[in-house]
């Protein structure tokens, strides 16, 4: 069974109500950090393979201000 990720951040997008989650997990040496942004609790996109902790963050934060703005998932980052 998976461990739960860290939360980050949580929002809902203006134009549409769409609520936006994103964790953060560990996944090992070999792995490393993974970001998981979720749509109404069901997985919606994950950027992992990250070596540090700070760039998942990173990339998360960059991700949270464009759906901010009303981003779509055909531009996403």
């Amino acid at each position: 069974m998976p461990k739960p990720g860290e939360p980050l951040w949580a929002l809902v997008r203006k134009r549409d109500k769409k609520r936006f989650e994103c964790e953060l997990r560990f996944n090992g040496e070999s792995y490393g950090w993974e970001a998981q942004i979720f749509e109404g609790g069901e997985i919606f996109t994950t950027h992992g393979r990250f070596v540090t902790r700070a760039l998942a963050v990173q990339w998360a934060e960059e991700t949270r201000k464009f759906f901010e703005v009303g981003g779509d998932e055909e531009a996403k980052p």
